[in-house]
């Protein structure tokens, strides 16, 4: 128990130094950096393959995947969205281009009137992050939404990051999931040292 109370406390500052961070990076910085991102998921095989994508908008200053999602409806793929649910949980809808959005309870952008999104077709999962490392652990917001949601729906998983976001080590516990791979606007980061690393180049976005 006390060592659970110390990796919570670890997490905890960790959060607040990342989002300082990430926060102190000037608009149009973030801006390129997100489009950046974007180009290089764009070039993963497993995006390209995926026949439906589980995606997140944007909320303050995460990296925004918006003009991947527009590839994405370009390309035929389905899309889908995670709306968190008062109990702790989540349900998931397709969105569209033409899906009009409300703002829930914890600040983030939620589909009104929505159809299920279909998990069973769902080939890739792209995950936001407050804090990341070279191991491709991520720490959240705290509240535990995507690893509940990976548990109950396993899936290739990519990780958007900024470069300021990434620490050599961050601790975990059992209920942690780790990603497959996460992409910074430097490099590729891989749970099994095989990603690009520093120095890949992004490719078109049109």
């Amino acid at each position: 128990m006390a060592n659970n109370r110390m990796v919570l406390n670890i997490k905890n500052e960790i959060r607040r130094e990342a989002l300082e961070r990430r926060d102190a990076l000037a608009e149009e910085n973030r801006a390129e950096a997100s489009l950046d991102i974007c180009r290089r998921i764009m070039q993963d095989d497993r995006f390209l393959d995926a026949r439906a994508v589980h995606v997140y908008l944007p909320i303050g200053s995460e990296v925004d995947l918006r003009p991947l999602i527009d590839v994405a409806w370009e390309l035929g793929k389905g899309v889908g969205l995670m709306r968190v649910s008062g109990d702790g949980g989540s349900r998931q809808y397709r969105i569209t281009p033409e899906t009009q959005y409300t703002t829930g309870a914890l600040g983030i952008a939620e589909p009104i009137d929505a159809e299920p999104f279909d998990m069973d077709r769902c080939d890739l999962v792209l995950v936001p992050m407050v804090a990341a490392d070279e191991e491709c652990n991520r720490v959240g917001y705290g509240k535990g939404y995507y690893d509940q949601f990976l548990t109950h729906f396993p899936r290739p998983t990519i990780g958007a990051a900024f470069e300021v976001q990434v620490f050599p080590h961050l601790p975990s516990d059992e209920l942690d999931i780790r990603l497959d791979t996460i992409y910074t606007e430097e490099r590729i980061l891989s749970r099994d040292g095989s990603g690009a690393g520093e120095g890949s180049e992004p490719g078109d976005l049109a």
